[in-house]
């Protein structure tokens, strides 16, 4: 039996209804305060640390386990092409029916699908596992959301029933029947 604790960034700074996935965004002034808060949440012990390249999550691992830990780019989030930073009621008025239409399987003008999101999600997270040992994944929403659906047997366009708030934490427990989740949005 193992666990694994998934670790959403804490609040970027970025302007609320703004649209980012790949842009490397800095972290809120409220950081220190939001990373104390999962510090506190986490179990004493050692754990093997992977994270996203972005310093939205590189520097949380950073904050609550130093360095050394891995990063893994496919454990960044998704990628919004060309809606990149522009508002989410920009997208809307210019947003296709035909991407609405299909939106988990459609890539995003210039960008990847929910369903691509969702593949390298689960391969990095098929390849972390196979370390057996308390493990530690601080990343993004989309990300944990497919991980969790993944471990749950979620199907893909029921995922986005799967709450993932900043600075929170999600429980897995492995053991031999598969996951348990013991936490969400701890």
């Amino acid at each position: 039996m193992r666990d694994i604790f998934l670790i959403r960034h804490t609040t970027p700074d970025v302007i609320y209804g703004t649209c980012y996935g790949f842009t490397d965004l800095d972290l809120a002034s409220t950081f220190h305060t939001e990373a104390a808060r999962v510090q506190n949440i986490l179990p004493a012990k050692d754990f093997t640390v992977f994270a996203s390249p972005l310093q939205r999550c590189s520097k949380l691992a950073e904050f609550l386990f130093g360095t050394p830990f891995a990063t893994d780019e496919r454990l960044r989030e998704v990628n919004f092409g060309d809606w990149e930073m522009q508002t989410w009621t920009d997208i809307a008025i210019t947003t296709p029916k035909t991407w609405m239409a299909d939106y988990l399987y459609n890539p995003m003008p210039n960008g990847e699908s929910y369903a691509a999101l969702y593949e390298r999600s689960v391969a990095a997270f098929q390849e972390i596992l196979k370390t057996e040992e308390d493990t530690v994944i601080v990343t993004h929403g989309g990300v944990i959301r497919s991980i969790l659906a993944y471990a749950t047997n979620t199907a893909l366009e029921d995922s986005y029933g799967i709450r993932v708030e900043y600075g929170r934490v999600a429980h897995l427990r492995v053991n031999e029947e598969g996951f348990e989740v013991k936490g969400l949005n701890l």
